[in-house]
């Protein structure tokens, strides 16, 4: 019987695990799938691969080690999330293992048909934020759709995953190059915002959920798990980061920011609140978000990029506007997750990922390059000051809404 409630136990946490959450919300879903299951005791060491669990029933303690390779499923933790609060007092693990197995086999929501497009208009929606023309975005649209279809192919085909992030980087990258020309050839003169939709043709690649669940455990001095995490997210940016450098290499693509779009205003910020939405909407679908809860990550992704942008307009420091979006975006999120019944984490990540620093993080690597090394450090820190704003606004948010966030204290499976 203890060893029944074990593994079910352990599975229960594997299985959150691996859909990409954080360690609190894992310990918690473990606690609940115990304490339903008539377990006594319950620890469990969560890293960013591994559950260690003991559990102790009557005086009898047992050990087991569950290992997982994570891969972002936003519909699975919601499932899992939902799962455990509807448990009820007690409950036979068989039942609860009949339930885990419902969960695990739930299909996909989006097919590859429907998600390739949907992500390529993401990936073009944030050349728009980067202050890209109708031309970069179509330069983008299909690169971004050919070179995501690819990293699909080579993920499922189990390649090295860094040396599949480089070769995706890559191949967006001369992509974009190669319709940004044909373009150019139509129109009769080069883009003067030609270097704005560089990088996005390959921001689908940026490991988000790893990026900020990594964050909001460091945040929860939740080492063990924060730092693979955090290791894991850089080395994957990293990978990203010189894949797109070897092609400005080849190609020359100056690393200077592009001025902000001009035009009427109505027009300018019509054009930049659709593109919050969408870039926001895409990337839900990417991370398997149902689909009520990307739209209203894209809605609350507008109320906070738009003061975000109204700061950076003014002259406020990137790091700083970071920050006031992010509080606004924790808030956003926590309010319509309370109203809707939504689970909070999956709204949060794609929605914060309008924030994100990649063309500062290119221009980094590339002033390097051209051993211009103020600049290089410049840009670095800035990148890091901005990825920095973006954890501790989420946090300051999680701390004002959530009470696991504003005190210290041990899983308790319920709710956030």
């Amino acid at each position: 019987h203890l060893i029944r409630r074990s593994h079910v136990v352990l599975r229960a946490g594997t299985m959150m695990l691996g859909a990409g959450t954080s360690g609190l919300r894992v310990r918690e879903v473990m606690a609940s799938v115990a304490r339903t299951v008539g377990v006594q005791q319950v620890d469990a060491q969560v890293t960013f691969t591994q559950v260690v669990l003991t559990i102790g029933r009557r005086g009898i303690f047992r050990t087991q080690v569950g290992e997982t390779r994570p891969v972002v499923n936003a519909d699975r933790i919601a499932m899992l999330h939902r799962f455990s609060h509807e448990l009820g007092e007690r409950e036979r693990a068989v039942d609860v293992e009949a339930r885990l197995d419902a969960i695990e086999n739930t299909p996909l929501r989006y097919p590859a048909w429907l998600l390739v497009p949907l992500v390529a208009l993401a990936c073009a929606s944030v050349a728009v934020l980067a202050n890209g023309s109708y031309r970069e975005v179509l330069a983008v649209l299909p690169a971004s759709a050919i070179a995501y279809g690819l990293h699909r192919l080579l993920t499922r085909l189990q390649f090295n995953l860094l040396s599949v992030v480089v070769t995706s980087a890559a191949i967006a990258s001369a992509l974009y190059v190669s319709f940004a020309q044909l373009i150019t050839l139509v129109a009769g003169s080069p883009s003067p915002r030609f270097a704005a939709g560089f990088v996005c043709a390959s921001i689908f690649l940026i490991p988000g959920f790893p990026l900020v669940t990594a964050g909001l455990d460091l945040a929860r001095l939740d080492l063990d798990t924060g730092v693979p995490r955090i290791t894991y997210a850089a080395m994957v940016v990293l990978a990203m980061a010189i894949g797109v450098w070897l092609v400005a290499s080849v190609t020359g693509v100056s690393p200077t920011p592009v001025a902000p779009i001009e035009g009427h205003p109505m027009t300018v910020w019509a054009a930049l609140i659709a593109a919050s939405f969408f870039a926001v909407f895409g990337w839900a679908t990417m991370f398997n978000v149902p689909p009520a809860t990307a739209v209203a990550s894209g809605v609350v992704a507008i109320v906070g990029n738009v003061p975000r942008l109204l700061l950076l307009e003014n002259g406020v420091k990137p790091h700083v506007a970071t920050f006031v979006g992010c509080v606004i975006i924790g808030l956003g999120c926590a309010v319509v997750a309370g109203w809707f019944q939504m689970t909070k984490i999956i709204m949060t990540v794609p929605t914060l990922l309008v924030s994100i620093p990649g063309s500062p993080a290119l221009r980094t690597l590339i002033y390097f390059d051209q051993a211009d090394i103020t600049a290089a450090i410049a840009s670095g820190v800035s990148t890091v000051l901005v990825i920095v704003a973006m954890v501790a606004g989420l946090s300051a948010a999680r701390m004002l809404t959530d009470p696991e966030w504003t005190f210290t204290r041990f899983a308790t499976g319920r709710d956030h």
